[in-house]
């Protein structure tokens, strides 16, 4: 079944050339021209994927994709002709899982939707793992996105789980940081940011609160990040 994309964006002859290519590529667009526009399209249909301009006529585009994350996993690719980094990390923050700044070749949009897709796939396709990983004390349901710690609820963003969901898939193993930021945020190379050390602490403090004296998440020195079973800090001793 061909994946159905929203395009937001008041740009009529941008829109009417990513469509064109997208239908080319046997996507299904609907496009909207402003804000409002595109949230009463996302109450009433079911998205594989937005593509979302931050400059709209009616609604500040981060406060439109900070709205769509707090209702939906759905992949957002910010598509905006601003292109300082401090938007692009504004956009990552908000809830944008990729950002490509305009002008920008179809074949970089493609594949840039593709690696979003793909994402997706990877963390809900069964065949990946358990739908259900646990270790030690952490229990994770995949389908449902719930995280239990020692039996109680605990309450993650969305990018906190999915960071949660890629060190459990690979527990024992080193993540490089790198690793960790394309599969989670879609960030390229070229982009330099805190925001796994900053979502690392706060997945830390979510799943560690209580025990003092062991983590579960480890820093490997200037390569990444592992996931253990239980590892007793040095301040046990």
């Amino acid at each position: 079944m061909a994946s159905r994309i929203l395009l937001v964006d008041d740009d009529p002859q941008f829109c009417k050339s990513v469509q064109s290519a997208l239908e080319d590529a046997n996507y299904l667009v609907t496009v909207a021209a402003d804000g409002q526009q595109a949230w009463q399209y996302f109450q009433e249909r079911d998205f594989s994927l937005i593509l979302l301009d931050l400059m709209l006529p009616d609604l500040d585009g981060l406060d439109l994709c900070r709205q769509f994350r707090q209702h939906s996993y759905v992949p957002i690719l910010v598509t905006s002709a601003r292109q300082d980094q401090g938007d692009r990390m504004a956009a990552l923050e908000v809830g944008a899982d990729s950002y490509l700044a305009k002008p920008f070749e179809t074949r970089e949009l493609l594949a840039r939707m593709a690696a979003c897709l793909r994402r997706v796939e990877q963390y809900s396709a069964p065949s990946l793992g358990a739908e259900v990983l646990q270790i030690g004390g952490v229990h994770l349901d995949v389908a449902g996105r719930q995280v239990l710690i020692q039996d109680q609820p605990v309450k993650l963003t969305p990018k906190e789980f999915d960071l949660l969901q890629a060190l459990m898939r690979k527990a024992g193993q080193v993540c490089r940081s790198e690793d960790l930021l394309w599969e989670v945020w879609g960030y390229d190379n070229s982009i330099r940011t805190r925001t796994l050390d900053v979502h690392i602490s706060r997945l830390r403090a979510k799943i560690e609160a209580g025990t003092a004296h062991v983590q579960h998440i480890i820093t490997v020195a200037g390569v990444g990040y592992m996931f253990t079973e239980a590892n007793v800090n040095q301040a046990a001793g």
